[in-house]
């Protein structure tokens, strides 16, 4: 069994992800910047799990951090954010070190940094899985269910929905903020981030809810992935008033506002009225041109966070216990399969709809990939 190393291991998703591997017996690392706050994390979850200082975008700090933690016998879990501020050094580490690789990011571009670096984690026999999150891995993950054999559809729509009371960690802040009227490169032509507001079918208890454009790697993977000529990507929060904000912000010129405001945001975002639910929804929408509509959810009314980060758990759970792995470049979708990642956010008490609509031979997977013996330990 490996070792999986947690950067950003302290963070709001990278703790999660942490003490769910610490509790399959995965031997976790806290790797971060802050040394006490990882000291006092690892002691918290208890021996064998330590804590290791690193900066993650440092390629000496990094290579430091995976050979101190068994060189090969590691596997890198990137929870540090945002990630369009990291550069390669962590990939690169990784491929000097021999490491498998996973991540949480939703970052397009950081998602082509790694997707370029295909062939040399493919020539070394190592797995670089990125996206493992709500945007891409879940919304995917439906969307690849929906498609089915048939006709191809014309336009797909992939949505995020955030509940109020989910806490605002800065890295997530920052990118709604980096996102506000930026130019984002669609295959039906050019949109702008948190603009043109549409009507999702979010699933009870929220229901139908406006949200707003957003970039993410589902503009550059659906029209291969489904044959579609058009892509949406999307993200709402349950509190409207926030919506709103957002939304008028964004018809300020792009980049007026900096990293410093998204510390304000995330500052007063976790003064808020604690009004709402925790949970959140990921909505994935596909149309034909006959009229004909798909819709995939997967949802709960509680721990939207840890539902969002349940893909990486679930791919790092595998580079860590697995003696074979794919190796290159992959989506979480598809180095699990589609329906194996459903089956298993099914499995620890997430809705998921529509339901099962095959049987695919993934119930050992789930058994080993639940080392805590069910769902009621993730609640």
């Amino acid at each position: 069994m490996k070792t999986a190393i947690v950067f950003g291991g302290c963070g709001t998703f990278g703790s999660i992800v942490a003490r769910d591997l610490a509790r399959r017996a995965i031997p976790v690392v806290v790797a971060g910047r802050d040394a006490a706050k990882n000291k006092r994390f690892a002691a918290e979850l208890g021996a064998p799990h330590r804590a290791m200082e690193c900066d993650v975008k440092s390629i000496a700090s990094c290579r430091e951090a995976l050979t101190g933690c068994g060189g090969s016998e590691s596997v890198a879990v990137n929870c540090a954010g945002p990630f369009s501020h990291l550069g390669p050094a962590l990939l690169e580490a990784c491929l000097e070190v021999g490491c498998h690789y996973c991540d949480i990011n939703d970052d397009r571009s950081y998602f082509k940094l790694a997707r370029g670096m295909n062939d040399a984690f493919a020539a070394r026999g190592l797995a670089a899985v990125c996206g493992c999150a709500s945007l891409p891995a879940i919304s995917g993950a439906l969307a690849i269910r929906l498609r089915g054999t048939g006709t191809a559809p014309e336009r797909a729509r992939a949505t995020l929905f955030i509940g109020n009371r989910n806490p605002k960690g800065f890295a997530a802040i920052n990118s709604a903020v980096e996102s506000l009227n930026r130019l984002i490169s669609a295959p039906q032509g050019i949109v702008y981030g948190f603009r043109d507001g549409e009507t999702i079918p979010i699933p009870q208890p929220f229901g139908p809810r406006a949200a707003y454009n957003f970039e993410s790697p589902e503009y550059d993977l659906f029209p291969k992935l489904l044959g579609v000529s058009s892509v949406s990507v999307k993200v709402g929060f349950e509190l409207r008033l926030s919506n709103g904000i957002f939304n008028a912000l964004a018809h300020l010129p792009q980049g007026t506002l900096g990293s410093r405001f998204a510390q304000l945001i995330c500052f007063l975002g976790n003064k808020i009225p604690d009004v709402g639910c925790s949970g959140g929804a990921i909505v994935t929408e596909l149309f034909w041109s006959d009229g004909r509509v798909e819709v995939g959810t997967v949802s709960s009314a509680t721990q939207g966070q840890k539902m969002a980060v349940m893909p990486c758990i679930f791919v790092a759970f595998d580079l860590c216990t697995r003696n074979s792995v794919p190796p290159g470049f992959s989506t979480a979708y598809a180095f699990l399969g589609a329906n194996t990642l459903l089956s298993g956010m099914e499995y620890w008490g997430f809705s998921v709809q529509p339901g099962q609509v095959d049987s695919p031979p993934c119930d050992s997977w789930i058994k080993n990939n639940s080392r805590t013996g069910g769902p009621s330990s993730s609640r």
